[in-house]
């Protein structure tokens, strides 16, 4: 294409509107950080301004073009769907944060349900609650024995003890004490239960723990659930049910 305007015959609208982009970003690179930012906040503002400029070149380019060697009209077609592409797709983004804003506010309504709530999560994180904390550990591999360890929140040993090693889901029950038998305050506690099997090999057998539900938060959409100290997202929760009073084996 040629152009009254001095512009090389293989330059084209999309060049030329990058080379301007480009020059845009430089200038801006030494302006305010707020003014950075609210430009960067409205996408569709910038796309509209450039497509003004496009509009300009394109229309220039039509009035200036050599008549004996015109640009090809599928050229003009192919950027103005470039443009109207980009713009379909700031819109869409649009809608989609409308939509995450919607179903965070869904979450909101739904984790009002958890509250007062006992859950079981896939964690090693145990919250002890008015002296009370409550787990299952399982032993998946024939063992001679198996080892106990709790730990507090500073990662300080506060009970070891030998615990049935047979293969299956051993429920639990903590009254809180170490193992000098005083008595710890509420916070959130780890769980370990190592064994090894009868050839040496070593695990540590999966935990379920246990919490009633005191508040939950939500976060980017993310529902989580705190129980005392102890804060478990809501991927990890595999039962919720009411509160039971019912015992199982004691650990002091």
């Amino acid at each position: 294409m040629t152009t009254t305007s001095g512009a090389t015959s293989n330059t084209s609208i999309s060049q030329i509107l990058a080379q301007q982009q480009a020059n845009n970003a430089a200038s801006s690179s030494s302006s305010s950080s707020s003014s950075s930012s609210s430009s960067s906040d409205d996408p569709l503002k910038s796309l509209s301004g450039d497509y003004n400029n496009f509009l300009t070149l394109l229309t220039t380019q039509l009035k200036n073009q050599d008549p004996l060697s015109p640009m090809d009209t599928t050229q003009f077609t192919q950027q103005l769907v470039e443009f109207s592409s980009v713009e379909q797709q700031i819109n869409g983004n649009k809608k989609l944060d409308q939509m995450i804003a919607l179903q965070s506010t869904a979450n909101a309504y739904g984790a009002v349900g958890f509250v007062g709530t006992q859950v079981a999560a896939d964690s090693d994180q145990m919250p002890l609650q008015d002296k009370k904390g409550k787990f299952d550990y399982k032993i998946e591999h024939t063992s001679g024995s198996a080892l106990l360890k709790i730990t507090n929140s500073a990662g300080q040993l506060v009970m070891v003890k030998q615990v049935d090693a047979t293969v299956g889901t051993h429920p639990v029950e903590w009254d809180g004490t170490d193992y000098t038998g005083a008595q710890l305050p509420d916070g959130a506690y780890t769980v370990n239960v190592a064994y090894t099997d009868a050839n040496g090999k070593s695990y540590d057998a999966p935990i379920t723990t246990y919490g009633t539900v005191d508040s939950a938060t939500i976060s980017d959409g993310t529902v989580s659930l705190k129980m005392g100290d102890v804060t478990i997202g809501l991927d990890k929760i595999t039962n919720i049910s009411k509160p039971s009073s019912s015992n199982s084996n004691a650990t002091s």
